[in-house]
């Protein structure tokens, strides 16, 4: 049993989702539904594999599990690309109408909110 601390995955996802309705609450005042929810479906491309993999690396800690990380890391690779893959293909065949450009946006910005709440929930406590 390792003492080493889980990263807070489901913290960092439930800020993404968070973002990400936000978001999507502002594009529908601002540019309308079809730009809204093509953004929506973005970022949810993004945030639903990302939490998988991110799941599925952390399920183990310590030099014992290294081994088993680095599998870990390779399968939930694989499992993220697959599933973006398959919610990219997902959006162009069955949504219509659909705004390519906010999919993307959706998809880039949750993806970067990921990053930045992740590196601010792992900050040393009293560094700026």
């Amino acid at each position: 049993m390792s003492t080493i601390k889980a990263p807070p995955i489901y913290k960092t996802a439930a800020y993404q989702l968070c973002f990400l309705l936000l978001l999507t609450f502002a594009v529908v005042l601002l540019a309308g539904w079809v730009s809204a929810y093509s953004l929506l479906i973005g970022g949810l491309i993004s945030l639903i594999p990302g939490t998988l993999f991110a799941n599925r690396v952390f399920k183990y800690r310590g030099a014992r599990a290294a081994r088993q990380i680095a599998r870990e890391v390779n399968r939930g690779e694989a499992i993220k690309l697959v599933l973006s893959a398959a919610g990219f293909a997902a959006a162009f065949i069955v949504v219509d109408p659909l705004n390519v450009v906010a999919l993307f946006s959706g998809f880039v910005l949750v993806h970067l909110a990921g990053i930045t709440v992740f590196v601010r929930l792992n900050r040393a406590p009293g560094k700026s």
